[in-house]
């Protein structure tokens, strides 16, 4: 690691939107960290984010990345299809990495990747951000604390697929794209970590790419349903979470709100946002969330559908993108093991794919893991 004042040495590779409103800028108000290089094919970008970021320097090739003695750890933002050899570059060259969701495509460059970082022995951290958000963080505290057999969870992601970026909405409705693989491998890794295992099945209802209510079940009694798509509204609170075991309650809401029913010593619990132009963040209710979501959707302007990514002006709530780095920050400094590392990235893709190959055939599909030991 380096041992200069100013930080952890920090390159990223790949500067969208989604980097540019979200680790990069966590990146560069963290105190602990400096923001050594940025690296994109778009020269143009590259100049304008140099002129507000002030990085030491920009480049088109990832591979002056990897050579450089004063980088530790490399942020991948890129689309997935081209991680591998990124991975393999930064991994070898003795950095470690923080590589966006989904970590791979398929079973052959999941097990590539696993074995890479098992080789290289530098720590990889896959952008499933929301195990490390505070709200998820108390509730696996009032889980582990109320499990019994039988548990049954239910979890509801659905957003908006109006107001996805063009690009996205392409990628979905093409034969290389899903949204069970970019977008709910985040809801099957979060519940992996929630319960400490992985599913033996997976069985998926639904449309081909999107709007699907898909059911995990567990090896200790735990049953698991997600209902995801995006043929709802932003303008309503887009995730909750109804965990039932042993005769009490425990609900996520909205990473706003968690309601303990019946679990002793326990009580319910609010979580300030992460931003709300120009309204409350602390203290602020679902209810209330649901009125500054109506209003923010009233008012997008042409210059954000045009964009897709609103972090300026949506009501922001908190699911842990800042904590996330931070904490992959504290395992490379304490040199210990990372959260959801390339294992966990691995068996989410599986379970996405696994989960596509249920609807496929209308009936659940056992999981096999075998291939990553």
């Amino acid at each position: 690691m380096s041992q200069e004042k100013k930080g952890m040495g920090v390159a990223i590779i790949g500067c969208g939107g989604f980097v540019r409103g979200n680790h990069l800028p966590n990146a560069h108000r963290n105190p602990n960290l400096h923001l050594r290089a940025l690296c994109d094919l778009d020269q143009p970008l590259l100049e304008r984010l140099a002129g507000q970021y002030h990085p030491d320097y920009v480049t088109t090739d990832h591979r002056k990345l990897a050579a450089d003695p004063e980088i530790d750890l490399v942020i991948i933002g890129t689309t997935p299809e081209v991680r591998v050899e990124l991975i393999k570059a930064a991994a070898e060259g003795g950095k470690n990495i923080y590589v966006e969701k989904p970590m791979s495509l398929g079973y052959e460059d999941s097990a590539e990747i696993v074995q890479i970082i098992r080789r290289t022995g530098v720590k990889l951290q896959v952008g499933f951000n929301r195990p490390y958000s505070p709200i998820m963080q108390e509730a696996k505290r009032v889980f582990k604390k109320m499990r019994r057999q039988p548990t049954l969870i239910v979890y509801r992601i659905v957003g908006e697929d109006l107001l996805r970026p063009m690009h996205h909405r392409t990628l979905l409705s093409s034969n290389a794209g899903s949204n069970i693989i970019h977008e709910i491998t985040h809801i099957f890794n979060l519940l992996n970590w929630l319960t400490d295992q992985d599913p033996l099945t997976v069985y998926t209802a639904g449309d081909p790419s999107d709007d699907n209510i898909i059911t995990l079940t567990y090896p200790d009694r735990t049953y698991a349903t997600i209902v995801a798509g995006n043929c709802g509204t932003a303008a309503y609170p887009k995730e909750r979470m109804e965990v039932f075991s042993d005769f009490k309650a425990l609900v996520m809401n909205e990473f706003v709100e968690l309601e303990c029913t019946r679990i002793p010593g326990e009580s319910d619990q609010r979580f300030p946002l992460a931003s709300n132009p120009g309204r409350k963040v602390e203290g602020i209710t679902v209810p209330e969330l649901r009125q500054d979501l109506i209003a923010w959707h009233e008012n997008i302007s042409e210059a954000e559908l045009r964009d897709g990514h609103y972090y300026n002006s949506v009501p922001r709530v908190n699911k842990g993108h800042y904590e996330a780095l931070q904490d992959l920050y504290e395992a490379i400094r304490d040199d210990r093991p990372v959260q959801v590392d390339a294992h966990a990235g691995a068996v989410a893709t599986i379970l996405g794919l696994e989960a596509l190959e249920s609807l496929k055939k209308n009936q659940p599909v056992k999981i096999d893991y075998s291939f990553l030991k």
